[in-house]
């Protein structure tokens, strides 16, 4: 496996994420608010969000996109998907064992 080029905890600030994916402040303030997006404690009064919230807003600006699903919509969608993930890799796990 190769080492990732950044932290994917590394905490941002609501600005960096919304310029990184090209959306207003308002937008993401809302949906880690609606607790669509994950937030971490930064000891303020407004909290952080994980780096890897980039790539879940991308998935979730693509799904909107793509498939006209609303972004509650698409963080079920996203959060399905990882589950199934994480299934087929234990289900992998348990044949690599027999």
């Amino acid at each position: 496996m190769w080492p990732a080029d950044f932290d994917l905890d590394e905490p941002l600030t609501f600005d960096v994420v919304a310029a990184t994916v090209g959306a207003r402040r308002s937008l993401v303030v809302r949906l880690a608010r609606e607790g669509l997006i994950e937030t971490v404690d930064s000891g303020t009064d407004e909290p952080l969000l994980p780096r890897r919230a980039v790539v879940q807003l991308r998935r979730m600006q693509r799904l909107r996109r793509d498939l006209r699903v609303n972004f509650t919509g698409a963080a079920i969608i996203l959060d399905l998907v990882g589950r199934i993930e994480e299934l087929n890799r234990e289900l992998a796990e348990m044949h690599r064992q027999l």
